[in-house]
């Protein structure tokens, strides 16, 4: 797979991935090095907690978020340790209004193949200014908006 340098990817700086699904993880990471993400600014989360850390850790300028994460989805190599509190996010759409509430200059992208007409989804949208990808997902629709979303260079100017 090549990447194009001059991709959107390439211009909007960190890019979280937040997938319990290790195939759409994996296809959305793909998708997004041929659109010119490099490694280095490239980090996949499994489930809500890892998400949570590498949020707050790593300071994602862009965030795809799947709508219908599983709670449940905990690395079993975590132990008790790894499972979520009942204050934590219990799905996409919480995990995408906690983050932005966290940092409102990340660029947070759902994805899923629920109808964004769902009241809870599309209730984020219109509230958060979100933008919302179905899946299956197509490389021309993940670039167009990741066009769309401020660079790297203005997003740490704001």
């Amino acid at each position: 797979m090549t990447q194009r340098e001059d991709g959107p990817a390439s211009r909007v700086g960190r890019i979280l991935v937040v997938e319990d699904s290790p195939s759409a993880r994996r296809l959305l990471q793909d998708v997004l090095l041929r659109l010119g993400a490099e490694l280095p600014n490239l980090r996949v989360a499994g489930t809500i907690l890892e998400a949570m850390t590498l949020s707050s850790q790593w300071r994602p300028n862009v965030v795809f978020v799947d709508v219908e994460l599983h709670p449940a989805a905990v690395n079993p190599l975590e132990g008790p340790g790894g499972r979520p509190g009942p204050q934590d996010p219990k799905d996409g759409v919480e995990l995408a209004r906690l983050l932005r509430s966290r940092n409102p200059a990340t660029r947070v992208i759902l994805c899923s193949a629920t109808d964004p007409s769902d009241p809870r989804v599309a209730r984020l949208i219109e509230e958060q200014s979100l933008e919302y990808i179905v899946k299956p997902l197509l490389a021309t629709r993940v670039a167009e908006v990741l066009a769309r979303a401020p660079t790297a260079r203005a997003h740490l100017e704001t």
